[in-house]
């Protein structure tokens, strides 16, 4: 199996689970322009990570990816041990709050040009859109005053909140009354799969937020 992905990009979540599982796997890092080269757009034509090639197999999107990880490695549980259905919904539920809000409400953070045009509209749609994300944390923020992870047991959302951390520092979102998230960051950040990915990556823990 080997697995795309560029650093610090949410491919860190799929990149993560697979060290969780122990198996071994390939590993290619991708940059800005091998993303959009004409080999790797033959692998996933919309030039993104993560994607994952298994003999004839490719499978791109990060929660398809996640899938294809946890039905290949049942037992390394990344989904958590929770497989009753109530278990398996509250997992679905935070994997798809991650992917489908928070991670798309980046979106103008990483292109505003793509969504408007002149530095001032940039800059006021880059400071909506930190109002926005500050909001959607509130809610795992709320969740982790309640448990130490996500669902209770350390999963892949976890990572996947984690991921969208890092990017809140880079782009400085006050998060500062968030205090569940600042201890949420130091309890991940222990976790040994996580360090792994990120020497692999070439890339610091944040700390805190």
């Amino acid at each position: 199996m080997k697995l795309y992905i560029m650093p610090g990009a949410c491919s860190m979540v799929p990149h993560t689970a697979l060290e969780w599982t122990g198996a071994d796997y390939a590993l290619e890092i991708l940059d800005q322009d091998s993303v959009k080269s004409e080999e790797y757009l033959r692998i996933n034509p919309q030039g993104a990570v993560p994607a994952i090639v298994d003999g004839d197999t490719i499978i791109t999107q990060n929660i398809a990816t996640q899938v294809y990880i946890d039905a290949t490695y049942p037992d390394a549980n990344i989904f958590g041990s929770d497989t009753s259905p109530a278990g398996k919904g509250e997992m679905m539920h935070w994997l798809g709050f991650l992917n489908a809000d928070l991670h798309k409400a980046f979106a103008p953070l990483f292109g505003p040009e793509g969504f408007v045009e002149g530095d001032t509209a940039q800059e006021s749609l880059k400071e909506k859109a930190k109002e926005k994300i500050a909001h959607l944390l509130r809610l795992p923020n709320e969740q982790l005053g309640k448990h130490d992870y996500l669902t209770g047991t350390k999963t892949t959302a976890d990572i996947y909140l984690y991921v969208a951390l890092t990017w809140s520092k880079k782009f400085k979102i006050d998060l500062s009354d968030y205090k569940n998230l600042d201890a949420f960051v130091k309890r991940i950040e222990e976790d040994k799969g996580l360090t792994e990915i990120l020497r692999q990556e070439g890339l610091e823990k944040i700390g805190s937020l």
